[in-house]
């Protein structure tokens, strides 16, 4: 009965040594995991900044046009190795697709151009009908999947081509696809010629479009205020991806590039989100 005890007495023992063991090993990853995440958001913050920093000189370099040619474009680029870990960053120009926000105004210019997306989309005329609906009767939105009506597929057609802005702005000629160029232009035949010059030039100016026959320039421009951002940077095998939308604007004077939406996805680890910061009020 002795002997039997001591070995229970021992097994407990172990057992509580192996306990112990595996909790200081839990802790200890956790620990690590975290440090990784720490790294991976600076990083991924790192990286925004440098998009931020890019667009704001942007501003006092050359205010008269945005084009993929010019260094806040070039700043995306592929995944950079670091001691610490790797980041990459994409920028897209927001206004480089037609605004659905300024329907909500109710102006027959933006119904008209609607209308005109959806055609050459190839998607039903209804599309059009349940998108207007929505943003007379409720104003601006922040995401497509806020149109109730507008099925997965319908919104994965539309999304290359349309942008929902937080305020109102042109469509920008010189980073805008070959459909959203022909659309706001009304001619398919001077967005094909418009878009070689580009490819050939790098940008396009008034007298290009003058050149293809467009005399009016309602709706369409040659520069941008609002651009989406996505950071991604990986450490000890956990990934973040910081996705930020900046916007550019002069206040009292003074040029500025701010931070006006965030959401941050961590992958690989159980980690806090960052906040967001402060809501934008124009």
């Amino acid at each position: 009965m002795i002997l039997i005890n001591v070995l229970v007495a021992l097994a407990l023992g172990a057992a509580i040594v192996v306990l112990m063991f595996t909790s200081q090993e839990n802790l200890m990853d956790r620990t690590r995991r975290a440090a990784a995440a720490t790294q991976a958001e600076a990083l991924a913050l790192g990286a925004e900044a440098s998009l931020v920093a890019a667009l704001r000189r942007d501003m006092e370099v050359a205010p008269e046009t945005d084009h993929m040619a010019e260094p806040w474009a070039l700043a995306a680029q592929e995944e950079v190795e670091l001691e610490t870990g790797s980041f990459s960053i994409t920028v897209n120009d927001a206004q480089a697709r037609f605004d659905l926000n300024a329907l909500a105004a109710g102006r027959l210019a933006q119904q008209q151009t609607l209308t005109q997306l959806i055609t050459a989309l190839e998607l039903p005329d209804r599309v059009a009908l349940d998108i207007n609906d929505h943003l007379i009767r409720r104003g601006p939105v922040r995401d497509l999947a806020e149109i109730q009506a507008l099925d997965a597929q319908t919104r994965a057609a539309l999304a290359p081509h349309v942008s929902l802005l937080p305020q109102s702005g042109n469509v920008n000629l010189n980073t805008a696809n070959e459909t959203v160029m022909a659309v706001m232009l009304g001619s398919p035949s001077a967005a094909r010629q418009l878009v070689k010059r580009r490819a050939a030039a790098g940008f396009l100016t008034k007298g290009d479009l003058t050149d293809a026959g467009i005399v009016t320039l309602d709706g369409i421009g040659f520069t941008s205020a609002v651009f989406d951002v996505e950071s991604r940077a990986e450490v000890d095998g956990l990934t973040v991806t910081l996705s930020s939308r900046l916007l550019r604007r002069t206040v009292l004077g003074q040029k500025e590039v701010r931070v006006i939406a965030r959401s941050f996805s961590p992958q690989g680890a159980d980690t806090a989100p960052l906040p967001d910061p402060p809501p934008f009020r124009p």
